[in-house]
């Protein structure tokens, strides 16, 4: 009886917890980057590109996310100009040059990538490793990703259907160049 009674609340116990998953899964990139204040901005072009949805999708992605500051740093006007309804489909691809297929985590990298994003072309990733000394012992330290020429100041951020790593810079699909960023 008692194992009975046992094997029973364990029973309700993993429904619950079933239960309570499915009603609160991990927030989607779109609701991650809603929720992270640094990349209102980001979210705003998200929305003004109609992608808003597409990052609510299945994935996996891995989105490399201008910050604000990225964003202020572009030429004057720049943003005003790309906000613009006429301008949807350019705002959309320099979007969708920031998005790959498939999850990149920062530890996943080692030297130099180019890989494809949605918008079509390759963006290159590449990752420094710095070598220290440590009382005669040698250990790596993952100095820092780039994207292009962008650095990945916040990497891996998980969502549930991919990981955004914040970038410093807005990177421009035709030209391989960063615009945007800033010093650190």
């Amino acid at each position: 009886m008692k194992v009975l009674k046992t094997i029973t609340i364990l029973v309700i116990s993993l429904m619950i917890l079933a239960f309570t998953t499915n009603i609160s899964p991990e927030k989607t990139i779109s609701e991650k980057v809603a929720a992270k204040q640094n990349l209102s901005t980001l979210l705003t072009a998200l929305q003004a590109a109609d992608l808003v949805e597409t990052l609510k999708g299945e994935g996996p992605y891995t989105v490399f996310a201008p910050t604000n500051n990225a964003f202020k740093n572009l030429p004057e006007g720049k943003l005003d100009e790309l906000l613009k309804p006429e301008n949807k489909a350019q705002l959309a691809k320099i979007l969708k040059y920031h998005v790959v297929s498939g999850k990149i985590y920062a530890s996943d990298l080692s030297g130099e990538k180019m890989v494809k994003t949605l918008e079509g072309t390759q963006i290159k990733v590449q990752a420094s490793v710095s070598m220290e000394e440590d009382m005669d012992e040698q250990s790596t330290d993952m100095d820092r990703v780039r994207v292009n020429n962008a650095t990945v100041v916040e990497p891996d951020i998980t969502a549930s259907n991919g990981i955004i790593h914040i970038i410093d810079g807005v990177v421009m699909p035709s030209d391989i160049e960063v615009m945007g960023a800033t010093d650190y």
